[in-house]
């Protein structure tokens, strides 16, 4: 029987299926209004017009919110020393929806805005395509979730890369797309390339939920980045391409960061392919020895501490 749940880090994950489910809602404002919705200025604002130009660009900054809430739902179930089984089990319920229906229906709102009745034979076939290509990667997702709970290590030190691209950086990588194509919807509309940049999108997102269910490593960003030392010049050449690119162009930043994360995978294992480097078992990522003895050690103390 549950008797007892953490409200913090659950109200977080709660959040961030929210923002899912609002960003499927303004989905649905999109096609209602079939993308007439780009010359309407946001709550009347212009500055805020030209970063949320559009419904699908509101919907996916949705879900970059959605993002930062499962950043932290983990870091607060830690903090509070709430984590649970509970916990990974309504992350990952939320996470479905949020990193792999909202996409889906996002992908599919962007491919075709208007009235589907209205297209010809041969658009009816693409479009069919197209929602069997948003339909694996909701299943992929579905599925890489799965895995990830029967796979997952409890010890954070273990996190230090993935098998498989995670959901939300596949999301992530759909969401930098739509950012960047409804940024530039102005630019591309008038040479009449804004629709065919659209029918791009599905094929990808569908790769992207192929990579979700490989085995490709990536690594994990957070705790790759930001856990251990790192050298002076290390930390001011990122920030300042970080801050550069943010200032600079800020939406095809996010688009090129996300897709870079997606293709890590592949790329690098074709590289240590090529040098003759054998890869890791499948699984949680492997910690060395002397790393994985403090481990140990550290969880010893802790059981002994609860008990």
């Amino acid at each position: 029987m549950l008797k007892t749940v953490a409200v913090l880090p659950s109200l977080a994950t709660l959040c961030n299926l929210l923002c899912g489910l609002g960003a499927i809602y303004v989905c649905m404002l999109s096609v209602h209004a079939a993308g007439s919705d780009l010359y309407r200025e946001t709550l009347g604002s212009a500055r805020l017009n030209n970063l949320f130009p559009t419904f699908l660009a509101i919907a996916a900054y949705l879900l970059v919110v959605a993002m930062f809430f499962d950043g932290i739902d983990g870091r607060l179930a830690r903090l509070t020393r709430k984590t649970s089984e509970f916990g990974a089990q309504l992350d990952s319920l939320a996470d479905i929806v949020s990193f792999g229906v909202a996409p889906a229906v996002l992908v599919l709102c962007i491919a075709h805005p208007g009235n589907v009745v209205e297209l010809s034979n041969l658009e009816r076939i693409y479009w069919r395509a197209e929602w069997v290509m948003a339909a694996t990667f909701v299943c992929c997702a579905a599925l890489r979730l799965a895995r990830f709970n029967v796979e997952n290590v409890a010890d954070e030190a273990a996190h230090m890369g993935f098998r498989g691209l995670p959901t939300p950086g596949a999301a992530c990588a759909v969401i930098g797309l739509v950012i960047l194509h409804q940024d530039l919807l102005k630019d591309l509309a008038p040479v009449g390339t804004s629709q065919l940049v659209a029918r791009l999108i599905p094929p990808f997102t569908m790769l992207l939920g192929l990579l979700m269910v490989s085995r490709f490593r990536y690594a994990h960003l957070i705790n790759t980045l930001l856990r251990g030392r790192r050298s002076f010049r290390q930390v001011v050449a990122l920030l300042i391409v970080l801050l550069v690119g943010l200032v600079v162009q800020f939406q095809l930043t996010i688009a090129l960061a996300a897709a870079v994360y997606a293709l890590s995978g592949p790329v690098g294992a074709i590289f240590r392919r090529l040098r003759g480097t054998h890869e890791a078992p499948t699984g949680a990522i492997v910690v060395n020895t002397t790393e994985q003895s403090t481990i140990t050690s550290s969880a010893a103390r802790d059981k002994a501490a609860g008990q």
